[in-house]
């Protein structure tokens, strides 16, 4: 059966059966090993909660953490030391399920130097706390390095490590604040609201509800003020502006009344509108909380670099490195800095940086550029750039990157906010004018009654809660989006430009095709056989594609990394690798696929390219029905035969494109009209994807980077994008249904406030009323329609 196929440790298909341990069939030796460190530790549970929890070891780079021995990194890392005790909180990406959290909360078991640990499952980060003085920072992240569980110690966490996310505590506090002054109120004003007259009087009621509302006006409420207060600065009537109107009015003449005993006032109504925006505020942003939409190349490059002082190796951290230090940078590790090659021979991966998937050569004293990856033997640099100077981080100097991102608060209720305050001012005013001819107190308090009835309550909770209930839909099915302005960004957009590696193709899917002479039965199965003892994608897909064939015993393996490798069986040698591997001539060594020479004679190669992703022709058949469409990527012209077949005008394509030749296309169509979504997925797409209306950036893996975007779809449920993309256009009609409930309200309550009969029971049971309808309203409707759209064909990865 397939289950018997998989791994026991991570879940992913075996190539082979010949890693077995306890039982238990293992893909990788890794994954064999976690197994076996696991059991030694008495943690076998493990397994117990959720069947394979644990992360793939097959690609797992090893890594060195030898710059964490050095103090002034460990210091700017952690977030606590005193004495003995040391604190640090470490983003682990590879957190996914419960096993993940009694495993890391249960560190202790490892290594009782460990004293406590906690896991925060939303945001993937584990606080641990650890002796000093028994065990090093260096051998606590190699441990959990070491049982699956890498921490993700990038540049910017040198700055940012300190850092708590205090605007959401803060937001929790003002929510938790005005939800004990709302629930309270309530409470201490039920006399009134069983008919004991002047009873807020008498008991006091009224004074101590002034006592418990200021604090939800001053310090709950204010950011509605502030932002009223620096709209009508710039002259913008935007939708916090009535919203503040009317909590300032209810708030003054429910004071008035208390204190003058002429009424009770409204205090439950003003407490619990403010407590109903917070719960919206809260409730759109709560996915925001688990993701990075912001990052840069401080996110990708590591934090330091191993560099010559002297005689001697030293670390130092990137932000320190200076042009002129000679650095080391060995197999799989990035290139942090623009640099010559002064010693070892580069062979450069820019397929992050460039989107070009082809490995460059470089000899002594050319240049290389920062993050690209060495896929060879250890390479001696001289530095030219400081990091943040260099070719690749210039891209950051952009404005685009500069620029701060616009309230979230919505384009579309900020559209109709400026009339509704008119229409709001000129009710009152015609009222109050009204009633003046025959009672002065009464004109003030039909005027004001006004404002407080139209208090845009409804109209200022619609799009919170129906469009954060769709971020929270979409993020279930794995399309995160930044915050509800991206779904009214996503409404408008006209153009679409996809990237073309790892977006348009699959990364993780390779297909192969043999060129060269008919292979016999021995050569297919040496062929196989060697390549099952290789790690590299590309042996695996050689392995895959030699399905029915014999596998040999290997006699002698050897390993040229990032070249390819030599092997003997039964008294026949193979090898197996890049053309540069194969060949000595210049001419030959640029060209691309995996090469085989068997007993000294060229026998052929094999041609790879990375398959489509599912669901990409649909795609894009269905997005050039009312969009106009463009696919740009950084590699060659090679692929413009299979490209042409996708899209169907050659004007729509475009190749060779840097990073910066992408920002400027996407530049070039905004500038022309035009309102953009750009889908990509790598570090070469960041500037297009900040500088679009609207950026996607497809993620094979939650734990992979991604770069600054607006929203992340996992690539697992990529063919559903098309109708992910109608039921947010179908969206906006909810939210029309909305304003047409608060409309309705509106109208009620004007019906009271006008003819001076507002008492506070009646605005008791309105506000509140109006606002949970609307609440019900937008969650269910918006549920509802998601079903509808996504019923069908529906794909559940």
């Amino acid at each position: 059966t397939n289950i018997d196929l998989k791994c026991h440790h991570c879940g992913d298909e075996c190539d082979s059966t010949d890693i077995r341990y306890d039982d238990h069939l293992f893909c990788c030796n890794g994954c064999k090993m976690v197994y076996d460190i696991l059991k030694q530790n008495g943690m076998s549970s493990y397994y117990v909660f959720e069947q394979h929890p644990g992360v793939s070891q097959k690609i797992k780079r090893p890594q060195a953490y030898d710059f964490l021995d050095e103090e002034d990194i460990a210091e700017r890392l952690l977030s606590f030391r005193e004495g003995t005790i040391s604190r640090i909180t470490l983003h682990l990406p590879q957190i996914h399920c419960s096993s993940c959290l009694w495993l890391l909360e249960n560190l202790s078991q490892f290594n009782k130097s460990i004293t406590h640990s906690r896991v925060n499952f939303v945001s993937k980060e584990a606080s641990i706390q650890f002796n000093n003085d028994e065990i090093s920072l260096r051998t606590l992240v190699e441990l959990l390095s070491k049982i699956g569980y890498e921490p993700r110690l990038n540049l910017d966490k040198l700055q940012s490590s300190k850092s708590s996310k205090q605007y959401d505590k803060l937001l929790l506090y003002k929510l938790g604040l005005a939800g004990f002054a709302f629930g309270n109120i309530m409470l201490l004003s039920f006399p009134e609201y069983l008919g004991f007259k002047q009873a807020s009087f008498r008991m006091y009621i009224g004074y101590i509800n002034i006592v418990l509302a200021l604090p939800v006006l001053l310090f709950s409420g204010i950011d509605y003020l502030k932002t009223a207060w620096k709209g009508l600065q710039y002259k913008n009537l935007n939708i916090d502006v009535p919203v503040a109107l009317g909590m300032i009015t209810l708030f003054s003449r429910s004071v008035y009344e208390i204190l003058s005993h002429t009424g009770e006032g409204y205090l439950d109504s003003f407490s619990g509108f403010v407590f109903f925006l917070l719960i919206g505020k809260w409730f759109q942003s709560y996915t925001y909380q688990s993701l990075d939409f912001d990052r840069n190349y401080k996110s990708y490059f590591p934090i330091s670099a191993v560099v010559k002082s002297g005689k001697e190796w030293i670390t130092k951290t990137l932000d320190k490195l200076a042009p002129g230090d000679v650095i080391l940078v060995r197999n799989e590790e990035l290139i942090p800095a623009d640099a010559l090659v002064i010693n070892g021979k580069a062979r450069v991966d820019y397929s992050f940086v460039t989107g070009e998937s082809e490995i460059i050569h470089k000899e002594t004293d050319e240049q290389v550029l920062a993050g690209g990856r060495q896929m060879g033997n250890n390479l001696e640099l001289r530095v030219l750039k400081r990091v943040d100077q260099s070719y690749l981080t210039q891209l950051w100097n952009e404005d685009i990157f500069k620029q701060e991102q616009e309230s979230s608060s919505g384009r579309l209720i900020s559209g109709i906010s400026t009339y509704f305050t008119y229409i709001v001012i000129a009710i009152a005013s015609v009222t109050f004018v009204y009633w003046i001819q025959y009672d002065i107190g009464l004109a003030f308090n039909a005027f004001t009654a006004v404002l407080i009835v139209a208090c845009p309550c409804a109209l200022a909770l619609a799009i919170p809660f129906t469009y954060g209930n769709i971020l929270r839909l979409l993020s279930e099915d794995g399309l995160y989006l930044r915050n509800v302005r991206t779904i009214e960004d996503i409404q408008d957009i006209d153009h679409v430009i996809f990237d073309k590696t790892g977006t348009i193709t699959d990364n993780t899917s390779i297909q192969l095709e043999y060129r060269g002479v008919q292979l016999s039965d021995t050569q297919k199965s040496l062929i196989k056989s060697s390549c099952l003892h290789s790690s590299h994608p590309l042996s695996k897909a050689i392995v895959r594609h030699f399905k029915n064939v014999t596998v040999y015993e290997i006699d002698r393996y050897q390993d040229f990394i990032g070249l390819g490798f030599i092997t003997k069986s039964r008294d026949h040698q193979l090898k197996l690798g890049s053309s540069a591997f194969l060949f000595d001539t210049k001419e030959k060594q640029n060209e691309k696929g995996v090469f085989i020479e068997i007993d000294g004679a060229y026998l052929g190669y094999f041609h790879f390219e990375h398959a489509l992703r599912k669901g990409i022709p649909d795609i894009i058949q269905g997005l050039s029905k009312d969009l106009d469409l463009s696919m740009i990527s950084g590699d060659s012209i090679s692929e413009l035969e299979r490209m042409e077949l996708l899209f169907t005008k050659p004007d729509q394509l475009r190749f060779n494109q840097s990073p910066k030749d992408k920002l400027n296309y996407v530049r070039k169509l905004q500038d022309s009209g035009h309102s953009v979504m750009m889908i990509g997925d790598g570090l070469n797409d960041s500037g297009a994807l900040k500088q679009s209306d609207v950026g996607i950036v497809i993620s094979d893996e939650a734990n992979n980077f991604s770069p600054a975007c607006d929203g992340i779809i996992a690539a697992s449920i990529f063919d559903r994008f098309l109708k992910l993309l109608r039921y947010l256009s179908k969206a906006r009609w909810i939210i029309y249904g909305a304003f047409g409930l608060a409309f309705m309200y509106n109208v009620i309550g004007l019906g009271f406030a006008v003819t001076g009969n507002l008492s506070p029971v009646v605005a008791a049971i309105l506000m509140p009323l109006s606002s949970i309808t609307v609440i019900v309203y937008g969650v269910g409707l918006s549920y509802l329609v998601y079903r509808s759209t996504m019923k069908r064909n529906h794909y559940k990865p």
